[in-house]
Protein backbone atom coordinates (compact mmCIF):
# COMPACT_ATOMS: atom_id res chain seq x y z
CA UNK A 1 0.00 0.00 0.00
CA UNK A 2 1.48 3.35 -0.99
CA UNK A 3 0.76 6.77 0.37
CA UNK A 4 0.11 9.70 -1.87
CA UNK A 5 0.32 13.34 -0.92
CA UNK A 6 -1.85 16.05 -2.32
CA UNK A 7 0.58 18.56 -3.68
CA UNK A 8 -1.49 21.70 -3.13
CA UNK A 9 -2.34 20.99 0.52
CA UNK A 10 0.37 18.59 1.63
CA UNK A 11 -2.39 16.42 3.16
CA UNK A 12 -1.84 12.70 3.39
CA UNK A 13 -4.69 10.18 3.06
CA UNK A 14 -4.62 9.53 6.80
CA UNK A 15 -5.42 13.14 7.57
CA UNK A 16 -1.86 14.20 8.56
CA UNK A 17 -0.37 17.30 7.13
CA UNK A 18 3.24 17.65 6.05
CA UNK A 19 4.56 20.86 7.52
CA UNK A 20 6.66 22.81 4.97
CA UNK A 21 8.51 24.69 7.75
CA UNK A 22 9.46 21.32 9.26
CA UNK A 23 10.94 20.24 5.95
CA UNK A 24 12.86 23.51 5.82
CA UNK A 25 14.20 23.00 9.34
CA UNK A 26 15.28 19.46 8.45
CA UNK A 27 17.04 20.74 5.35
CA UNK A 28 18.71 23.47 7.41
CA UNK A 29 19.97 20.93 9.95
CA UNK A 30 21.36 18.72 7.19
CA UNK A 31 23.13 21.68 5.64
CA UNK A 32 24.50 22.62 9.06
CA UNK A 33 25.91 19.12 9.50
CA UNK A 34 27.49 19.16 6.06
CA UNK A 35 28.98 22.58 6.79
CA UNK A 36 30.56 21.31 10.03
CA UNK A 37 31.96 18.23 8.26
CA UNK A 38 33.37 20.23 5.36
CA UNK A 39 34.82 22.88 7.69
CA UNK A 40 36.48 20.15 9.79
CA UNK A 41 38.08 18.64 6.70
CA UNK A 42 39.27 22.03 5.41
CA UNK A 43 40.73 23.18 8.74
CA UNK A 44 42.47 19.86 9.47
CA UNK A 45 43.97 19.64 5.98
CA UNK A 46 45.12 23.25 5.98
CA UNK A 47 46.72 23.01 9.43
CA UNK A 48 48.56 19.76 8.69
CA UNK A 49 49.47 19.99 5.01
CA UNK A 50 49.25 23.75 4.44
CA UNK A 51 52.30 24.77 6.50
CA UNK A 52 54.49 22.40 4.49
CA UNK A 53 53.90 24.40 1.31
CA UNK A 54 55.94 27.45 2.49
CA UNK A 55 58.82 25.14 3.45
CA UNK A 56 58.97 23.75 -0.09
CA UNK A 57 58.56 27.28 -1.46
CA UNK A 58 61.40 28.61 0.73
CA UNK A 59 63.66 25.74 -0.44
CA UNK A 60 63.07 26.79 -4.07
CA UNK A 61 63.39 30.57 -3.62
CA UNK A 62 66.49 32.72 -3.84
CA UNK A 63 65.67 34.96 -0.87
CA UNK A 64 63.88 34.38 2.44
CA UNK A 65 60.11 34.64 2.15
CA UNK A 66 60.00 37.70 4.39
CA UNK A 67 62.14 39.64 1.87
CA UNK A 68 60.79 41.22 -1.31
CA UNK A 69 61.72 39.88 -4.70
CA UNK A 70 63.37 36.58 -5.36
CA UNK A 71 63.02 33.94 -8.04
CA UNK A 72 62.79 30.19 -8.50
CA UNK A 73 66.07 28.32 -7.96
CA UNK A 74 67.54 24.90 -7.28
CA UNK A 75 70.73 26.34 -5.84
CA UNK A 76 69.61 25.68 -2.26
CA UNK A 77 69.56 21.95 -2.97
CA UNK A 78 72.87 22.22 -4.82
CA UNK A 79 74.47 24.02 -1.88
CA UNK A 80 73.10 21.42 0.52
CA UNK A 81 74.24 18.39 -1.46
CA UNK A 82 77.69 19.87 -2.06
CA UNK A 83 78.25 20.66 1.63
CA UNK A 84 80.52 18.10 3.24
CA UNK A 85 79.12 18.95 6.69
CA UNK A 86 75.68 17.86 5.48
CA UNK A 87 76.91 14.44 4.45
CA UNK A 88 78.83 14.08 7.72
CA UNK A 89 75.62 14.86 9.60
CA UNK A 90 73.71 12.36 7.43
CA UNK A 91 76.32 9.66 8.10
CA UNK A 92 76.24 10.26 11.85
CA UNK A 93 72.44 10.21 11.87
CA UNK A 94 72.22 6.97 9.86
CA UNK A 95 74.75 5.18 12.08
CA UNK A 96 72.93 6.44 15.18
CA UNK A 97 69.56 5.32 13.78
CA UNK A 98 70.83 1.84 12.88
CA UNK A 99 72.43 1.30 16.30
CA UNK A 100 69.37 2.64 18.12
CA UNK A 101 66.90 0.60 16.07
CA UNK A 102 68.86 -2.64 16.47
CA UNK A 103 69.33 -2.21 20.21
CA UNK A 104 65.76 -1.06 20.93
CA UNK A 105 64.28 -3.88 18.82
CA UNK A 106 66.30 -6.61 20.55
CA UNK A 107 65.59 -5.30 24.04
CA UNK A 108 61.94 -4.48 23.26
CA UNK A 109 61.31 -7.98 21.90
CA UNK A 110 63.11 -9.57 24.86
CA UNK A 111 61.05 -7.56 27.35
CA UNK A 112 57.82 -8.40 25.51
CA UNK A 113 58.58 -12.14 25.71
CA UNK A 114 59.80 -12.07 29.30
CA UNK A 115 57.07 -9.85 30.73
CA UNK A 116 54.12 -11.30 28.81
CA UNK A 117 54.91 -14.97 28.31
CA UNK A 118 57.32 -16.10 31.02
CA UNK A 119 56.34 -16.90 34.61
CA UNK A 120 58.88 -14.53 36.11
CA UNK A 121 58.97 -12.89 39.57
CA UNK A 122 58.27 -9.16 39.58
CA UNK A 123 56.54 -9.13 36.18
CA UNK A 124 53.70 -6.91 37.40
CA UNK A 125 56.10 -4.27 38.75
CA UNK A 126 58.24 -4.44 35.62
CA UNK A 127 55.19 -3.93 33.39
CA UNK A 128 54.54 -0.68 35.22
CA UNK A 129 58.17 0.45 35.13
CA UNK A 130 58.47 -0.17 31.39
CA UNK A 131 56.02 2.66 30.73
CA UNK A 132 58.09 5.19 32.67
CA UNK A 133 60.21 6.55 29.80
CA UNK A 134 57.08 6.68 27.59
CA UNK A 135 54.79 8.76 29.80
CA UNK A 136 57.41 10.89 31.56
CA UNK A 137 59.27 13.73 29.82
CA UNK A 138 62.37 12.37 28.12
CA UNK A 139 64.55 15.45 28.51
CA UNK A 140 64.85 15.30 32.33
CA UNK A 141 65.72 11.59 32.20
CA UNK A 142 68.31 12.39 29.55
CA UNK A 143 69.87 14.90 31.93
CA UNK A 144 69.97 12.11 34.52
CA UNK A 145 71.86 9.91 32.05
CA UNK A 146 74.44 12.66 31.63
CA UNK A 147 74.76 13.22 35.38
CA UNK A 148 75.48 9.54 35.99
CA UNK A 149 77.05 8.07 32.85
CA UNK A 150 78.96 10.89 31.16
CA UNK A 151 82.80 10.78 31.33
CA UNK A 152 82.62 12.99 34.42
CA UNK A 153 79.38 11.43 35.68
CA UNK A 154 78.87 10.01 39.14
CA UNK A 155 78.67 6.32 38.14
CA UNK A 156 81.49 6.53 35.60
CA UNK A 157 83.80 8.28 38.05
CA UNK A 158 82.91 5.87 40.86
CA UNK A 159 83.67 2.82 38.69
CA UNK A 160 87.00 4.27 37.56
CA UNK A 161 87.96 5.08 41.14
CA UNK A 162 86.81 1.95 42.98
CA UNK A 163 86.83 -0.95 40.49
CA UNK A 164 89.12 -2.40 37.82
CA UNK A 165 86.21 -2.54 35.36
CA UNK A 166 86.83 -0.83 32.03
CA UNK A 167 84.59 2.02 30.90
CA UNK A 168 83.34 0.97 27.48
CA UNK A 169 80.83 3.76 26.96
CA UNK A 170 81.22 7.40 26.08
CA UNK A 171 77.95 9.33 25.91
CA UNK A 172 79.65 12.06 23.89
CA UNK A 173 80.02 9.75 20.89
CA UNK A 174 77.56 8.38 18.33
CA UNK A 175 77.39 4.91 19.98
CA UNK A 176 77.04 6.57 23.39
CA UNK A 177 74.17 8.72 22.17
CA UNK A 178 72.59 5.55 20.75
CA UNK A 179 72.71 4.01 24.24
CA UNK A 180 70.69 6.92 25.61
CA UNK A 181 68.19 6.65 22.77
CA UNK A 182 67.85 2.89 23.26
CA UNK A 183 66.87 3.53 26.87
CA UNK A 184 64.05 5.86 25.80
CA UNK A 185 62.81 3.93 22.73
CA UNK A 186 62.93 0.35 24.05
CA UNK A 187 59.64 0.80 25.99
CA UNK A 188 57.93 1.94 22.79
CA UNK A 189 59.23 -1.13 20.96
CA UNK A 190 57.99 -3.25 23.85
CA UNK A 191 54.51 -1.78 23.47
CA UNK A 192 54.36 -2.29 19.69
CA UNK A 193 55.76 -5.84 19.75
CA UNK A 194 53.79 -6.75 22.87
CA UNK A 195 50.59 -5.57 21.23
CA UNK A 196 51.28 -7.80 18.22
CA UNK A 197 52.07 -10.72 20.55
CA UNK A 198 48.80 -10.31 22.45
CA UNK A 199 46.78 -10.81 19.25
CA UNK A 200 48.39 -14.15 18.40
CA UNK A 201 46.47 -17.33 19.10
CA UNK A 202 48.49 -19.85 21.10
CA UNK A 203 46.93 -22.83 19.29
CA UNK A 204 49.97 -23.42 17.09
CA UNK A 205 52.35 -23.08 20.01
CA UNK A 206 50.28 -25.51 22.06
CA UNK A 207 50.30 -27.95 19.14
CA UNK A 208 54.10 -27.81 19.04
CA UNK A 209 54.25 -28.53 22.75
CA UNK A 210 51.87 -31.49 22.35
CA UNK A 211 54.26 -32.88 19.73
CA UNK A 212 57.16 -32.84 22.16
CA UNK A 213 58.64 -29.35 21.87
CA UNK A 214 59.76 -27.74 25.10
CA UNK A 215 57.98 -24.50 26.12
CA UNK A 216 60.95 -22.35 25.15
CA UNK A 217 61.45 -24.16 21.84
CA UNK A 218 57.77 -23.77 20.99
CA UNK A 219 57.97 -20.08 21.85
CA UNK A 220 61.03 -19.34 19.72
CA UNK A 221 60.18 -21.67 16.82
CA UNK A 222 56.48 -20.81 16.46
CA UNK A 223 55.44 -17.60 18.23
CA UNK A 224 58.52 -15.42 17.71
CA UNK A 225 58.61 -15.96 13.90
CA UNK A 226 54.95 -14.90 13.81
CA UNK A 227 56.03 -11.54 15.21
CA UNK A 228 58.14 -10.65 12.16
CA UNK A 229 55.67 -8.11 10.71
CA UNK A 230 55.18 -6.54 14.12
CA UNK A 231 58.92 -6.25 14.60
CA UNK A 232 59.36 -4.76 11.13
CA UNK A 233 56.63 -2.27 11.97
CA UNK A 234 58.34 -1.41 15.26
CA UNK A 235 61.70 -1.13 13.50
CA UNK A 236 60.39 1.38 10.97
CA UNK A 237 58.85 3.47 13.75
CA UNK A 238 62.12 3.39 15.71
CA UNK A 239 64.15 4.31 12.63
CA UNK A 240 61.87 7.27 11.92
CA UNK A 241 62.09 8.55 15.50
CA UNK A 242 65.88 8.14 15.47
CA UNK A 243 66.31 10.18 12.30
CA UNK A 244 64.40 13.17 13.70
CA UNK A 245 65.90 13.22 17.22
CA UNK A 246 66.96 16.70 18.41
CA UNK A 247 67.54 16.70 22.16
CA UNK A 248 70.18 13.97 22.32
CA UNK A 249 72.59 15.48 19.74
CA UNK A 250 72.06 18.96 21.15
CA UNK A 251 72.86 17.83 24.69
CA UNK A 252 75.60 15.31 23.91
CA UNK A 253 76.91 16.03 20.44
CA UNK A 254 77.48 19.78 20.66
CA UNK A 255 80.49 19.56 22.98
CA UNK A 256 82.09 16.92 20.72
CA UNK A 257 81.25 18.71 17.46
CA UNK A 258 79.12 15.78 16.32
CA UNK A 259 76.34 16.95 14.03
CA UNK A 260 73.15 15.11 13.20
CA UNK A 261 70.71 16.21 10.51
CA UNK A 262 68.61 18.01 13.12
CA UNK A 263 71.52 19.90 14.69
CA UNK A 264 72.95 20.70 11.25
CA UNK A 265 69.68 22.41 10.33
CA UNK A 266 69.42 24.25 13.65
CA UNK A 267 73.05 25.42 13.46
CA UNK A 268 72.74 26.80 9.92
CA UNK A 269 69.53 28.59 10.91
CA UNK A 270 70.57 30.04 14.27
CA UNK A 271 74.36 30.31 14.26
CA UNK A 272 75.14 31.46 10.71
CA UNK A 273 75.02 35.08 9.65
CA UNK A 274 73.13 35.62 7.52
CA UNK A 275 71.09 32.47 8.26
CA UNK A 276 71.20 29.95 5.41
CA UNK A 277 67.42 29.61 5.45
CA UNK A 278 67.08 28.36 1.89
CA UNK A 279 69.60 25.58 2.49
CA UNK A 280 67.92 24.68 5.80
CA UNK A 281 64.53 24.54 4.10
CA UNK A 282 65.96 22.23 1.45
CA UNK A 283 67.35 19.95 4.15
CA UNK A 284 63.96 19.97 5.88
CA UNK A 285 62.21 18.95 2.66
CA UNK A 286 64.61 16.05 2.14
CA UNK A 287 64.17 14.89 5.74
CA UNK A 288 60.39 15.16 5.34
CA UNK A 289 60.55 13.02 2.21
CA UNK A 290 62.50 10.30 3.99
CA UNK A 291 60.10 10.34 6.94
CA UNK A 292 57.09 10.11 4.61
CA UNK A 293 58.64 7.11 2.87
CA UNK A 294 59.20 5.44 6.24
CA UNK A 295 55.57 6.08 7.18
CA UNK A 296 54.44 4.43 3.93
CA UNK A 297 56.68 1.44 4.71
CA UNK A 298 55.31 1.30 8.23
CA UNK A 299 51.72 1.20 6.95
CA UNK A 300 52.66 -1.57 4.52
CA UNK A 301 54.30 -3.65 7.24
CA UNK A 302 51.31 -3.08 9.50
CA UNK A 303 49.07 -4.35 6.70
CA UNK A 304 51.19 -7.48 6.38
CA UNK A 305 49.97 -8.56 9.81
CA UNK A 306 46.88 -10.01 8.14
CA UNK A 307 49.08 -12.66 6.48
CA UNK A 308 50.07 -13.93 9.90
CA UNK A 309 46.58 -14.23 11.36
CA UNK A 310 46.29 -17.46 13.33
CA UNK A 311 42.60 -17.28 14.23
CA UNK A 312 39.50 -15.42 13.16
CA UNK A 313 37.78 -15.68 16.51
CA UNK A 314 38.78 -14.93 20.07
CA UNK A 315 42.45 -15.86 20.62
CA UNK A 316 43.11 -18.73 22.97
CA UNK A 317 44.76 -17.59 26.17
CA UNK A 318 48.47 -18.35 26.33
CA UNK A 319 49.71 -20.24 29.36
CA UNK A 320 52.73 -18.72 31.15
CA UNK A 321 55.96 -20.51 30.34
CA UNK A 322 57.62 -22.04 33.39
CA UNK A 323 61.42 -22.00 33.20
CA UNK A 324 62.30 -23.20 36.69
CA UNK A 325 65.08 -21.49 38.59
CA UNK A 326 66.15 -19.61 35.47
CA UNK A 327 63.21 -17.29 36.06
CA UNK A 328 65.11 -15.66 38.92
CA UNK A 329 68.06 -14.98 36.62
CA UNK A 330 65.69 -13.53 34.04
CA UNK A 331 64.06 -11.33 36.68
CA UNK A 332 67.49 -10.10 37.78
CA UNK A 333 68.36 -9.28 34.15
CA UNK A 334 65.17 -7.24 33.71
CA UNK A 335 65.68 -5.55 37.08
CA UNK A 336 69.22 -4.52 36.09
CA UNK A 337 67.89 -3.11 32.83
CA UNK A 338 65.39 -0.87 34.63
CA UNK A 339 67.97 0.11 37.24
CA UNK A 340 70.45 1.20 34.56
CA UNK A 341 68.04 2.94 32.17
CA UNK A 342 65.43 4.41 34.52
CA UNK A 343 66.16 4.34 38.24
CA UNK A 344 69.82 5.43 38.24
CA UNK A 345 69.22 8.31 35.75
CA UNK A 346 66.26 9.46 37.89
CA UNK A 347 68.49 9.43 40.97
CA UNK A 348 71.13 11.37 39.06
CA UNK A 349 68.61 14.02 38.09
CA UNK A 350 67.46 14.42 41.70
CA UNK A 351 71.01 14.58 43.06
CA UNK A 352 72.02 17.19 40.48
CA UNK A 353 69.00 19.31 41.36
CA UNK A 354 69.62 19.18 45.13
CA UNK A 355 73.43 19.56 45.22
CA UNK A 356 75.89 22.26 44.27
CA UNK A 357 78.13 19.68 42.58
CA UNK A 358 77.65 15.95 41.98
CA UNK A 359 80.82 13.91 42.29
CA UNK A 360 81.75 10.63 44.03
CA UNK A 361 84.65 12.47 45.68
CA UNK A 362 82.25 14.50 47.87
CA UNK A 363 79.41 13.21 50.00
CA UNK A 364 76.17 14.55 48.45
CA UNK A 365 74.92 15.47 51.94
CA UNK A 366 77.86 17.87 52.33
CA UNK A 367 76.85 19.83 49.22
CA UNK A 368 73.07 19.53 49.53
CA UNK A 369 71.24 22.75 48.65
CA UNK A 370 67.95 24.23 47.53
CA UNK A 371 69.68 27.08 45.70
CA UNK A 372 68.96 25.56 42.29
CA UNK A 373 65.23 25.76 42.94
CA UNK A 374 65.60 29.28 44.32
CA UNK A 375 67.36 30.27 41.12
CA UNK A 376 64.52 28.83 39.06
CA UNK A 377 61.82 30.58 41.09
CA UNK A 378 63.64 33.92 41.19
CA UNK A 379 64.58 34.04 37.51
CA UNK A 380 61.76 35.56 35.41
CA UNK A 381 62.74 33.58 32.30
CA UNK A 382 62.56 30.27 34.18
CA UNK A 383 59.23 31.15 35.78
CA UNK A 384 57.84 32.30 32.46
CA UNK A 385 58.95 29.07 30.79
CA UNK A 386 57.05 27.00 33.35
CA UNK A 387 53.92 29.14 33.12
CA UNK A 388 54.00 29.19 29.32
CA UNK A 389 54.35 25.42 29.10
CA UNK A 390 51.49 24.95 31.58
CA UNK A 391 49.27 27.30 29.57
CA UNK A 392 50.05 25.52 26.31
CA UNK A 393 49.46 22.11 27.90
CA UNK A 394 46.23 23.10 29.67
CA UNK A 395 44.49 25.17 27.01
CA UNK A 396 46.13 23.50 24.01
CA UNK A 397 45.33 20.05 25.37
CA UNK A 398 41.65 20.94 25.75
CA UNK A 399 41.34 22.51 22.29
CA UNK A 400 43.27 19.67 20.65
CA UNK A 401 41.04 17.11 22.36
CA UNK A 402 37.96 18.84 20.93
CA UNK A 403 39.61 18.91 17.51
CA UNK A 404 40.53 15.21 17.69
CA UNK A 405 36.97 14.32 18.76
CA UNK A 406 35.44 16.26 15.88
CA UNK A 407 37.87 14.86 13.33
CA UNK A 408 37.33 11.27 14.49
CA UNK A 409 33.53 11.62 14.38
CA UNK A 410 33.60 13.06 10.87
CA UNK A 411 36.13 10.45 9.70
CA UNK A 412 34.36 7.41 11.15
CA UNK A 413 30.72 8.30 11.85
CA UNK A 414 29.59 10.40 8.90
CA UNK A 415 28.83 10.02 5.22
CA UNK A 416 31.06 12.95 4.27
CA UNK A 417 32.63 12.34 0.86
CA UNK A 418 36.25 12.95 1.90
CA UNK A 419 36.03 11.41 5.36
CA UNK A 420 38.64 8.70 4.71
CA UNK A 421 41.32 11.24 3.92
CA UNK A 422 40.93 12.69 7.42
CA UNK A 423 42.46 9.55 8.91
CA UNK A 424 45.65 10.06 6.91
CA UNK A 425 45.67 13.80 7.58
CA UNK A 426 45.43 13.18 11.32
CA UNK A 427 48.18 10.55 11.40
CA UNK A 428 50.54 12.33 8.97
CA UNK A 429 52.06 14.65 11.65
CA UNK A 430 53.63 11.48 13.05
CA UNK A 431 55.87 11.49 9.97
CA UNK A 432 56.78 15.17 10.28
CA UNK A 433 59.88 15.82 12.43
CA UNK A 434 59.37 18.39 15.15
CA UNK A 435 61.93 20.79 13.73
CA UNK A 436 60.22 20.60 10.32
CA UNK A 437 56.89 21.35 11.99
CA UNK A 438 58.40 24.39 13.66
CA UNK A 439 59.97 25.57 10.41
CA UNK A 440 56.72 25.00 8.53
CA UNK A 441 54.73 27.17 10.93
CA UNK A 442 57.46 29.80 10.99
CA UNK A 443 57.32 30.23 7.21
CA UNK A 444 53.52 30.03 7.23
CA UNK A 445 53.28 32.86 9.73
CA UNK A 446 55.82 34.86 7.72
CA UNK A 447 53.49 34.60 4.71
CA UNK A 448 50.10 35.13 6.38
CA UNK A 449 51.21 37.12 9.45
CA UNK A 450 54.03 39.41 8.29
CA UNK A 451 53.71 41.60 11.39
CA UNK A 452 54.42 38.61 13.62
CA UNK A 453 51.38 39.07 15.86
CA UNK A 454 50.68 35.33 16.10
CA UNK A 455 54.25 34.14 15.46
CA UNK A 456 55.59 36.05 18.46
CA UNK A 457 52.87 34.79 20.80
CA UNK A 458 52.21 31.53 22.61
CA UNK A 459 49.36 30.84 20.20
CA UNK A 460 51.80 30.20 17.37
CA UNK A 461 53.94 27.76 19.35
CA UNK A 462 50.86 26.13 20.86
CA UNK A 463 49.37 25.60 17.41
CA UNK A 464 52.56 23.93 16.17
CA UNK A 465 52.67 21.70 19.27
CA UNK A 466 48.98 20.79 18.87
CA UNK A 467 49.28 19.81 15.21
CA UNK A 468 52.31 17.66 16.01
CA UNK A 469 50.34 15.87 18.76
CA UNK A 470 47.18 15.21 16.73
CA UNK A 471 48.20 11.63 16.02
CA UNK A 472 48.73 10.92 19.73
CA UNK A 473 45.30 12.23 20.70
CA UNK A 474 43.64 10.40 17.82
CA UNK A 475 45.36 7.11 18.71
CA UNK A 476 44.07 7.40 22.28
CA UNK A 477 40.52 8.39 21.28
CA UNK A 478 39.75 6.18 18.28
CA UNK A 479 39.71 2.72 19.99
CA UNK A 480 36.88 3.86 22.28
CA UNK A 481 34.95 5.22 19.30
CA UNK A 482 35.44 2.00 17.34
CA UNK A 483 34.13 -0.02 20.29
CA UNK A 484 30.78 1.81 20.27
CA UNK A 485 28.06 0.40 18.09
CA UNK A 486 26.05 2.61 15.78
CA UNK A 487 22.59 1.59 17.07
CA UNK A 488 22.02 4.60 19.32
CA UNK A 489 23.02 7.21 16.80
CA UNK A 490 20.95 5.47 14.12
CA UNK A 491 17.96 5.52 16.45
CA UNK A 492 18.47 9.24 16.96
CA UNK A 493 18.68 9.82 13.22
CA UNK A 494 15.48 7.80 12.63
CA UNK A 495 13.80 9.92 15.30
CA UNK A 496 14.57 13.06 13.33
CA UNK A 497 17.92 14.19 14.75
CA UNK A 498 20.49 15.42 12.29
CA UNK A 499 24.08 14.16 12.29
CA UNK A 500 25.43 17.00 14.42
CA UNK A 501 22.72 16.59 17.06
CA UNK A 502 23.20 12.82 17.23
CA UNK A 503 26.94 13.21 17.66
CA UNK A 504 26.64 15.95 20.28
CA UNK A 505 23.87 14.46 22.40
CA UNK A 506 24.81 10.77 22.23
CA UNK A 507 28.33 9.89 21.09
CA UNK A 508 30.17 12.78 22.70
CA UNK A 509 28.53 12.01 26.04
CA UNK A 510 29.42 8.34 25.80
CA UNK A 511 32.97 9.18 24.77
CA UNK A 512 33.75 11.55 27.63
CA UNK A 513 36.09 9.03 29.34
CA UNK A 514 38.01 8.60 26.07
CA UNK A 515 38.20 12.36 25.68
CA UNK A 516 39.59 12.59 29.22
CA UNK A 517 42.28 10.02 28.44
CA UNK A 518 43.14 11.87 25.24
CA UNK A 519 43.37 15.15 27.16
CA UNK A 520 45.73 13.71 29.77
CA UNK A 521 48.07 12.28 27.13
CA UNK A 522 47.97 15.51 25.15
CA UNK A 523 48.70 17.54 28.29
CA UNK A 524 51.80 15.44 28.97
CA UNK A 525 52.95 15.63 25.33
CA UNK A 526 52.41 19.40 24.99
CA UNK A 527 54.03 20.13 28.35
CA UNK A 528 57.17 18.21 27.38
CA UNK A 529 57.42 19.27 23.72
CA UNK A 530 60.08 21.67 22.53
CA UNK A 531 61.30 20.68 19.03
CA UNK A 532 58.98 23.00 17.01
CA UNK A 533 59.87 25.92 19.26
CA UNK A 534 63.49 25.87 18.03
CA UNK A 535 62.46 27.99 15.03
CA UNK A 536 59.65 29.97 16.65
CA UNK A 537 60.68 30.96 20.17
CA UNK A 538 61.32 34.60 20.98
CA UNK A 539 61.80 36.54 24.24
CA UNK A 540 58.60 36.24 26.23
CA UNK A 541 57.29 32.96 24.83
CA UNK A 542 59.93 30.53 26.11
CA UNK A 543 58.91 26.95 26.93
CA UNK A 544 60.44 24.79 29.62
CA UNK A 545 62.05 22.18 27.35
CA UNK A 546 63.85 24.69 25.15
CA UNK A 547 64.97 26.71 28.16
CA UNK A 548 66.53 23.56 29.64
CA UNK A 549 68.33 22.80 26.37
CA UNK A 550 69.76 26.30 26.03
CA UNK A 551 70.93 26.38 29.64
CA UNK A 552 72.62 22.99 29.41
CA UNK A 553 74.53 24.00 26.29
CA UNK A 554 75.89 27.01 28.20
CA UNK A 555 77.16 24.71 30.97
CA UNK A 556 74.50 25.29 33.63
CA UNK A 557 73.55 22.00 35.32
CA UNK A 558 71.86 22.60 38.70
CA UNK A 559 69.01 24.91 37.61
CA UNK A 560 68.43 22.75 34.54
CA UNK A 561 68.00 19.69 36.77
CA UNK A 562 65.68 21.70 39.02
CA UNK A 563 63.55 22.58 36.00
CA UNK A 564 63.57 18.90 35.07
CA UNK A 565 62.36 17.94 38.56
CA UNK A 566 59.52 20.47 38.30
CA UNK A 567 58.58 19.06 34.89
CA UNK A 568 58.61 15.49 36.23
CA UNK A 569 56.55 16.43 39.30
CA UNK A 570 53.89 18.22 37.26
CA UNK A 571 53.66 15.30 34.84
CA UNK A 572 53.51 12.74 37.65
CA UNK A 573 50.78 14.70 39.45
CA UNK A 574 48.67 14.92 36.29
CA UNK A 575 49.10 11.22 35.51
CA UNK A 576 48.49 10.19 39.11
CA UNK A 577 45.36 12.31 39.39
CA UNK A 578 44.05 10.94 36.11
CA UNK A 579 44.67 7.36 37.20
CA UNK A 580 42.91 7.99 40.52
CA UNK A 581 39.90 9.61 38.85
CA UNK A 582 39.63 6.92 36.17
CA UNK A 583 39.96 4.21 38.82
CA UNK A 584 37.08 5.66 40.81
CA UNK A 585 34.95 5.94 37.69
CA UNK A 586 35.61 2.34 36.68
CA UNK A 587 34.98 1.06 40.23
CA UNK A 588 31.84 3.13 40.55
Amino acid sequence: MSLTVDAPTGREPGGSVTDPPARDRSRTRRERSRLVQFATWIVATVLVVGPLVPVVWASLWTVPLYDDGGAFTLDNYGDLLSDGAWWTAVGNTVVFAILTTAGALVLGAALAVLLQRVDMPGSRIYRSLVLGPVVLPGLPLMLGWIAMYSPAGYVTSWIERNTPLPIFWNLYSVPGMALVAIGSLTPLMYMVIGSAMSTLDSTLENAARVNGASPLRALFSVTVPMLRPGMLNAGVICMALSLEVVGIPLLLGTSSNIDFISTYLVDNWSNEFPPRQGLVSAGAVMLLGVMTLLLVLRNRFAGDLARFTTTTGKPTASLPITVGRVRWLMSAFVGCYFAITLIIPAIGLFLTAFTTVLTPYIDPWDVATLDNFSTVLENPVFRRSIVNSLLIATIGGALTTLAVTTIALVAHRSSFRYRRSLQYVTLYPRAIPGIVTGMAFFWSFVVIDPNGIVRSSLWGIGLAFAVRSLALGYSAFYPALAALGEDLERAARVSGADWLTAMRTILVRLLRPAMAVSYVLLFVALFADYDPALFMVSPGNEVIGLTMLNLWITGVAGPVAALGIIQLVVTAVVLGTARLVFGRISNG
